[in-house]
């Protein structure tokens, strides 16, 4: 959805980082290099993109907050039951478009609260091929991630952050702020834990270019350490920037990230260049 540390192709992100649970333990030998990976991908949407560091409501609305605040880069309307937003993207590494979708379902229980949920849908021509509900709220004048959930029947793997992960609404320039808290992903036959630390920068606005147009953004930098709970893998540091429009249709999306070269990997700049909301 919005802000805090994601990649603009959220669905995407979402989707590579749930780790699909195997039903037998694996040993530790034949675990460990897809496990990196895992972990690395996670980690390099979790940032922003998934775990719902959606819009802001009202509670920090532009008209309460300074003219260079983050809270400004929201869009209420993102966490009210019924909301589409649809888009296509695109990066440097491929000459593929990317399409998403998200739609905002309302309330519902999770993990022992009643966030709003909402559906994130990747597609490959034209038919979805990956769908992750993820649950978040807006309390208190901050916004509080609780976790995700993917498939269904023996093959659903529900997602917690214990504690909720919770990150101030309204942050003024060059404010950072750490969020820790232990993934806890479950299947009909396995649990696996890993500690995330999530280190939040706003950098402040910055007025950028891009196939949607000029826009006054939130720039944020968010810099997510993991290593498993049992400590049997290397710790993975992922570094992930995001520009989210303070005005405009667009409002409170990530239009643009950017992921710096890392561990081999090339870095990656991935724009929206179509978006559009829409009513249920």
């Amino acid at each position: 959805m919005s802000v805090i540390g994601f990649s603009i192709d959220r669905n995407e992100h979402i989707g590579t980082r749930i780790c699909f649970l195997k039903s037998t333990p694996a040993r530790k030998s034949n675990v460990n290099p897809a496990w990196r990976k895992c972990l690395a991908t996670a980690v390099t949407a979790s940032t922003f993109a998934v775990s719902g560091w959606g819009a802001f409501s009202a509670d920090a609305s532009a008209s309460t907050a300074s003219a260079t605040s983050s809270a400004a880069c929201t869009n209420e309307v993102d966490f009210q039951a019924g909301t589409v937003v649809e888009y296509e993207s695109r990066d440097n590494l491929s000459s593929a478009i990317s399409r998403g979708k998200t739609e905002t379902l309302g309330r519902e229980a999770f993990a022992d609260a009643n966030p709003v949920a909402s559906v994130h849908t990747s597609y490959l021509n034209n038919a979805p091929f990956f769908l992750t509900t993820t649950f978040a709220e807006i309390k208190d004048g901050r916004l509080i991630r609780y976790g995700d959930r993917h498939g269904a029947g023996a093959s659903l793997v529900t997602t917690t952050y214990e504690p909720p992960a919770s990150t101030p609404i309204d942050l003024q320039p060059g404010q950072t702020v750490t969020v820790s808290y232990k993934n806890k992903a479950v299947s009909a036959g396995a649990t696996i834990e890993f500690d995330v630390v999530e280190k939040l920068t706003y950098n402040g606005r910055e007025t950028i270019k891009t196939a949607l147009g000029t826009f006054d953004t939130c720039k944020f930098t968010n810099e997510i350490s993991t290593v498993s709970a049992s400590a049997a893998q290397p710790k993975n540091v992922v570094v992930v920037q995001n520009w989210f429009p303070a005005e405009g249709p667009y409002r409170g999306q990530s239009i643009r990230s950017v992921t710096p070269p890392a561990n081999g990997v090339a870095q990656r700049i991935s724009e929206v260049i179509k978006m559009q909301y829409g009513a249920r």
